[in-house]
């Protein structure tokens, strides 16, 4: 049993419970900092970015063709003009376009005064000095106008929108240099237990390698955060419980894996009360249902299971969360997919499977249970293109039945 101190009234034992609780006493913990776009990828804007100008700046030809005059044109949008030069992108003409006049101009180039049209090249018949135009009546005119993609004084990105190829790419074009982005949240890592090791030359007999954290540091990463990697740390209480509190120190989140259930050797949880509080230990889930959280000198800590898919279903259904909370981002949407079989769960709790994308007859998308797993099953981390949940209340699930579905 838990020190009295480890049990708060009112603890939660559902995942909706403990979501809801950290929402409800932790807000983002990271500051901001400017950083030039090259650096931005992956961070998250703390304000809306307002265009300063208009996309395009200028009023430039969408295709390659011949600028003219409407004017020009006869009434079945023919005429024989007289072409004075060209106009390349990045090469604009100031050279007002005169009756009975053209220009052969390209895609992207500045439209010349006096044009309100651009005739696509396969519409022309160039002769030497004059070219012979042919344009649909109503047709397009094929003009990109400026303001036309984007107005100036306009919001064109979100706070807290993460930047990807696209986004910088549209505040390169908007002519940022750099953005004031989110500090990344800093998370120490590490793995409890004497059985653990490094690499495969350092295992001891009756051990095993540490899977769980290469799994959880690129996860981390995948999601913005910058990882301290503190290794393995012994079943020794005094050197896990300084390494925590070390961590705590330079810390936004500690993450361990292991020494998180309940034999002799796992004192995880009472480690974390002599320095802090535990908001809750063990939820209504399998597996992962070893899962607590808590703080250690005010820095929050979770400690997931050992077994290394329990660890990676806990990790994705609350962890995410709670970085997505202390991070001040949104947290990935899950999805709602109709099952391919049926499935039938005993208990009252939230049973969670790793699951395959698979597509039915009918040509929709479905999820389907893999055949193999258990907490601590690695072909089911290996395989998996995301985790299945079923609820709580529910015993009997049909084939197309839909269900929530979490990409891994």
């Amino acid at each position: 049993m838990l020190p009295p101190s480890a049990h708060p009234p009112s603890r939660p034992k559902t995942l909706a419970e403990a979501k809801d609780h950290i929402a409800s006493i932790h807000q983002r913990v990271t500051s901001v900092e400017t950083l030039p776009l090259q650096a931005c990828s992956g961070r998250c804007l703390t304000q809306d970015v307002v265009a300063s100008i208009d996309i395009p700046p200028y009023d430039v030809a969408a295709m390659d063709g011949y600028a003219v005059r409407s004017a020009d044109l006869d009434a079945e949008g023919r005429a024989d003009l007289r072409v004075i030069g060209e106009i390349a992108a990045g090469h604009p003409s100031y050279r007002e376009i005169g009756t009975g006049e053209a220009a052969h101009i390209y895609t992207g180039a500045v439209i010349p005064p006096g044009v309100d049209r651009i005739i696509p090249q396969e519409h022309c018949v160039r002769r030497s000095t004059h070219v012979a135009v042919s344009a649909r009546v109503g047709g397009k005119p094929h003009i990109r106008l400026s303001g036309e993609d984007i107005v100036s004084g306009q919001t064109v990105l979100k706070a807290g929108t993460k930047l990807g190829p696209g986004q910088i790419s549209l505040l390169t074009a908007l002519r940022f240099e750099d953005v004031i982005v989110q500090r990344r949240l800093r998370v120490a890592l590490l793995s409890v237990g004497d059985e653990l090791a490094e690499t495969s030359s350092s295992v001891k007999h009756g051990g095993i390698v540490d899977s769980n954290r290469p799994m959880l540091r690129g996860w981390l990463e995948q999601l913005g955060c910058e990882v301290v990697d503190l290794g393995i740390i012994s079943d020794a209480s005094g050197l896990l419980l300084q390494a925590l509190v070390d961590a705590a120190a330079t810390s936004d989140l500690i993450i361990t894996s292991g020494g998180a259930s309940v034999g002799p050797a796992d004192y995880l949880a009472r480690l974390i009360v002599t320095r802090g509080f535990l908001e809750f230990w063990k939820l209504n889930m399998r597996p992962g249902k070893p899962v607590g959280f808590g703080d250690i000198d005010d820095c929050p800590i979770l400690a997931l299971p050992g077994n290394p898919f329990a660890a990676a279903a806990a990790f994705t259904i609350l962890g995410r969360f709670l970085i997505s909370r202390l991070a001040g981002g949104t947290e990935t949407p899950s999805l709602t997919l109709p099952l391919a079989r049926a499935v039938s769960k005993e208990g009252s709790h939230l049973q969670v499977l790793a699951g395959k994308l698979a597509t039915a007859d009918a040509g929709m998308t479905t999820v389907e249970p893999l055949k193999q797993q258990g907490s601590a099953s690695m072909l089911a981390i290996g395989s998996a293109d995301g985790l299945i949940l079923f609820p709580e209340h529910q015993r009997q699930f049909e084939i197309g039945e839909p269900v929530e579905f979490v990409a891994l």
